[in-house]
C-alpha cells in the first residue's frame, strides 16, 4: 500500500511540474511579444498574437469597432486599410503595409480553441512622422573682460509640428534640452556644438564650430558680408551712369545748337547779300521800292540769339561796304 501511494504521489508531482513548466514557457513566449509597436509613416508592420495556433476554431482582428480580418473569411475592404492588409491563416498574424498616421491605435486579436474562448490580445501601434530636416542651430556669445571668457548661448530648433527631443553634444558631454549655455575661453580654441533631434523612429543632427575671442562687434548682429554692400555699389554705378548721360546730352545739345546757328548765319548772310544787291540796283535805277526792301530786311530780324547776332554782323558788314 505504501508503494502505491508513493508512486501516486510521484505521478502527481510530475504532472504538476509539467503544468508549471508549460505555463512558464507560455508566459515567456507571451512576454516576448511586443504589445506596443512604434513605426514610421510608410513602413510595414506585422502584428502577432503570440498565442498557440493548435486547435484554433475562431480567430479575428478588430480595429476600433470594425473586424478587419477573420479566419476562413475573405478580407473586408470596407475600412481604411483597403488594399494594405495581409492575413496569415496559419499563424493568424496580420500585416499592414504603407502605414499612415491614422493607422495608430489598438488592434484586438480574439480567438477560441476547441471548448473555450481565449483572452483578447491587445497590441498598440504608434505610427510616427520621420524627421526629414536638420535642426537649425543659433549661436550668440558674450565676452567677459573681468575673467577673459565667453558665455555661449545656443538654441536648437526643429519644425514646429515635430514632436522631438533635443540633445547637445560638446566634447564628451551630453546635455538634454533645446537651449544650451556654455562657458568658453580663448585658449580652448574651436569648440564643436552638435544638436541632435530625435523621435522614437528617426533622428537628425546639425553642428557648428565656434571659438571665444574679445570681439568688439555685437555678436547678436550678423557680420556684414560682400552681399550687404551690393545695393550701395549698384546705387553708385547708376548715379555715375546718370551723370555721364547728362553730360553727353549737354555736349550733344551744344554741338547741335552751334551747327544750327552756323547754318542760320550762312542763310542770313546770303539773304543780306541779295538784299544789298537789290538796294544797289534800285539806287542805280532810282527805284522807289528801296524803302520797302530795306524795311523787309529789317523786319526779318528776330529775337533769336543766333539771328540777332547774324543780323547785326551783316548790318556792320553792309556799312563797311557802303
Amino acid at each position: 500500500m505504501a508503494g502505491v501511494c508513493l508512486r501516486y504521489a510521484i505521478c502527481l508531482l510530475t504532472y504538476c511540474a509539467l503544468q508549471l513548466f508549460w505555463l512558464f514557457l507560455h508566459d515567456v513566449e507571451a512576454s516576448s511579444c511586443q504589445r506596443v509597436i512604434h513605426k514610421k509613416v510608410g513602413d510595414t508592420v506585422e502584428l502577432s498574437s503570440c498565442l498557440p495556433t493548435e486547435e484554433v476554431i475562431m480567430a479575428l482582428w478588430r480595429y476600433g469597432s470594425s473586424i478587419i480580418a477573420e479566419k476562413d473569411k475573405k478580407l473586408s475592404e470596407n475600412h481604411q486599410f483597403k488594399g494594405r492588409l495581409d492575413f496569415n491563416p496559419t499563424t493568424f498574424s496580420l500585416t499592414v503595409r504603407e502605414l499612415t498616421l491614422q493607422d495608430s491605435g489598438d488592434y484586438h486579436f480574439a480567438s477560441a480553441v476547441t471548448g473555450k474562448q481565449r483572452g483578447t490580445v491587445i497590441i498598440t501601434l504608434q505610427v510616427h512622422e520621420p524627421i526629414t530636416k536638420e535642426p537649425n542651430v543659433f549661436f550668440n556669445s558674450t565676452w567677459h573682460p573681468s575673467n577673459e571668457s565667453c558665455t555661449a548661448l545656443l538654441k536648437c530648433s526643429a519644425p514646429p509640428e515635430s514632436n522631438v527631443t533635443y540633445n547637445w553634444t560638446v566634447g564628451n558631454q551630453t546635455i538634454t534640452g533645446s537651449s544650451l549655455e556654455y562657458s568658453m575661453r580663448p585658449q580652448d580654441g574651436e569648440t564643436k556644438f552638435t544638436c541632435t533631434i530625435s523621435n522614437i523612429v528617426s533622428e537628425m543632427s546639425a553642428s557648428r564650430t565656434e571659438s571665444c575671442s574679445n570681439n568688439t562687434a555685437d555678436p547678436s548682429k550678423p557680420v556684414a558680408g560682400p552681399s550687404s554692400h551690393l545695393p550701395l555699389i549698384i546705387g553708385r554705378v547708376i548715379g555715375i551712369l546718370l551723370i555721364i548721360s547728362l553730360l553727353l546730352l549737354l555736349v550733344f545739345y551744344t554741338k547741335s545748337k552751334d551747327l544750327w546757328c552756323n547754318r542760320l548765319t550762312q542763310s542770313q548772310a546770303v539773304s543780306q547779300d541779295e538784299t544789298q544787291q537789290q538796294v544797289y540796283s534800285s539806287l542805280l535805277h532810282s527805284d522807289g521800292s528801296v524803302y520797302e526792301t530795306m524795311r523787309g530786311s529789317k523786319d526779318a530780324e528776330t529775337g533769336d540769339d543766333c539771328a540777332y547776332e547774324n543780323t547785326r554782323g551783316s548790318a556792320e558788314a553792309g556799312k563797311g561796304t557802303v
